[in-house]
């Protein structure tokens, strides 16, 4: 049975997660702004993929009746991004907390094509950043649990 507490418990799980796709997205162009050359293409494609999630979540969230937040102008970024090191760091980090929006997302809704969606993103993000990590050298490149807020 779907309470109207569960509604509003997965409409506030696809509004955050529309927000947290846009600030990755916005995020991503700061790392290509950064990035060193060679990875041009796996910035454009992890880019490409965030916009891609967001607007699904958007779809999902209109088809529930919600109005979809807008992306901002800007985010806050969590530290400088100067060069491709620190842009590497900026795109772990925005892998990172995608894969924190998305183990929250799964606790919070309660359909199986919702949490198929939430885990399917929480396992694109945990992709990505053991992907960043390790072109980085940070070990460990993966976590047990990702997502995570703790760890």
């Amino acid at each position: 049975m779907i309470t109207s507490h569960t509604r509003r418990s997965e409409s506030s799980a696809l509004l955050t997660a529309i927000e947290s796709e846009n600030a990755a997205i916005f995020a991503y162009g700061v790392v290509a702004a950064f990035s060193n050359p060679a990875r041009v293409n796996e910035v454009a494609t992890h880019t490409a993929a965030h916009r891609a999630r967001r607007d699904a979540l958007v779809a999902l969230s209109t088809d529930a009746g919600e109005t979809p937040p807008t992306a901002a102008a800007a985010y806050e970024i969590p530290f400088p991004v100067t060069d491709a090191v620190s842009a590497a760091q900026l795109a772990a980090q925005i892998e990172s907390d995608t894969a924190v929006t998305y183990r929250a997302f799964v606790e919070q809704v309660d359909t199986d094509q919702l949490r198929t969606f939430g885990i399917d993103g929480l396992t694109d993000a945990a992709i990505r950043g053991a992907g960043w990590r390790s072109a980085l050298g940070t070990a460990p490149t993966t976590s047990a649990f990702p997502g995570d807020p703790t760890s």
